[in-house]
Parts: C-alpha cells; sequence; structure tokens
C-alpha cells in the first residue's frame, strides 16, 4: 500500500470525498498556473534570478496538485467499492 493510498483510507475514514479532492486540484492547477505566469513575467522583467522564488512556489504547488489527483483517484475507487453495484 503506497503512501497516497494511506492517506485516501484516512481520508475516506473522516468522512472526505473524491469530489473534495478533485476541488482542490483545480484550485491548485489555477494556483500552478498562475504562479507560472508570474515567475515568467518576473524572469522577463526584472531577471531570472528572482523569477526562481515563483517558479518553487509553483512546483510546490504542481506537486500538491498531484498528490490531490491520486488521492482522489484512490478515493474513487473505495467510493465505487462501497457503492452498491448499479447495474
Amino acid at each position: 500500500m503506497g503512501w497516497h493510498d494511506t492517506l485516501a483510507a484516512k481520508s475516506a475514514q473522516m468522512g472526505k470525498t473524491s469530489a473534495e479532492f478533485r476541488a482542490g486540484a483545480r484550485r491548485k492547477l489555477k494556483a500552478t498556473a498562475l504562479f507560472l505566469v508570474v515567475a515568467v513575467v518576473v524572469g522577463y522583467f526584472v531577471g531570472w534570478l528572482w523569477a526562481l522564488l515563483p517558479g518553487l512556489v509553483a512546483a510546490w504547488s504542481a506537486l500538491q496538485l498531484l498528490s490531490a489527483t491520486l488521492i482522489a483517484s484512490r478515493l474513487e475507487a473505495i467510493e465505487r467499492q462501497a457503492s452498491p453495484d448499479r447495474s
């Protein structure tokens, strides 16, 4: 069982849903895009050394995006197993 599987299991026990993590992933996607744009603008006008700071924040946000997406997919699998078969 991987780290994201463990986090998904704990989140399911706490009552969190995959929709909450998908919403969080969308917010992180927007934040990542914003910080990348800021990094490019700062790099263009001020210098690429100063663009490292928003670039690092964008990288951190991208890692959080990936993590939220992986947990949401694990939670969806847990939710499918918990719900009765609808076929």
